[in-house]
């Protein structure tokens, strides 16, 4: 037979041959079939620690790691987003999965099962500007913060300093679990999908609509400072 020479190995003795490296690459082959994007269906293999293999053919299997299972896996931890992927997969169930990353040299293929739906927070952020204000429930609170259900798998981060003017310690003082919150929406990142919230912004824009609508209902708009002074004076008198 034909082979390649691929090290050696003097101290040991030892010649490294290759065979395959005479014909051509079956991953650049693959690479070409299934390219970054693209939508496949294979069938687990093996579910392992760390996410489950899909068979695609023959031979060949691509990764999908726990984080690319659920978009709300974010928050979990490892064990559970395991014990997650148990619980909805079983070896030799089907499923349809996105190609995320192709490694030829590697032999590795990275597959995606959440991409196959919209993610519930680029969605949020698009329809919910910053300085909205939105509504949700307390899922939970500590000392910290509190987290808050903003609906269809969304969470946001209430701190304990934006609960209120008043200095605020303990979050879980003022919250519980359950309780339903307004707030002003003041902070949105969308590379690490986060959310902030504050009840202290949303009442002091709450306090100075208020006091721009009295004003504006008492007094015309032609008013000055000097108008507003006379008339306490003349009031006092």
């Amino acid at each position: 037979i034909n082979v390649m020479v691929l090290k050696f190995d003097k101290e040991r003795n030892r010649v490294s041959l290759g065979l395959k490296q005479l014909g051509d690459d079956p991953w650049a082959e693959i690479a070409r079939r299934y390219p970054e994007g693209s939508r496949l269906n294979g069938k687990i293999s093996n579910i392992t620690d760390y996410g489950c293999f899909v068979e695609i053919e023959d031979g060949v299997e691509g990764l999908v790691h726990v984080s690319e299972m659920d978009w709300t896996n974010k928050n979990i931890n490892p064990a559970s987003m395991v014990a997650l992927a148990i619980r909805n997969y079983k070896k030799g169930d089907t499923i349809e999965a996105v190609v995320l990353s192709i490694d030829p040299e590697r032999e590795r293929i990275s597959l995606g099962i959440k991409q196959m739906e919209q993610d519930p927070v680029s969605s949020f952020m698009g329809a919910n500007k910053k300085g909205s204000l939105v509504t949700g429930k307390v899922i939970s609170v500590d000392a910290k913060a509190a987290i808050i259900d903003l609906g269809d798998g969304v969470e946001g981060t209430l701190r304990a300093s934006e609960l209120s003017r008043d200095r605020v310690e303990d979050a879980s003082t003022v919250l519980k679990v359950g309780d339903e919150v307004e707030a002003k929406l003041i902070g949105i990142d969308r590379k690490s999908r986060a959310i902030n919230l504050s009840v202290k912004a949303k009442d002091y824009d709450d306090e100075a609509e208020a006091m721009k609508d009295y004003a504006s209902s008492q007094q015309p708009a032609s008013t000055t400072l000097g108008d507003l002074l006379k008339e306490q004076m003349d009031s006092k008198d």
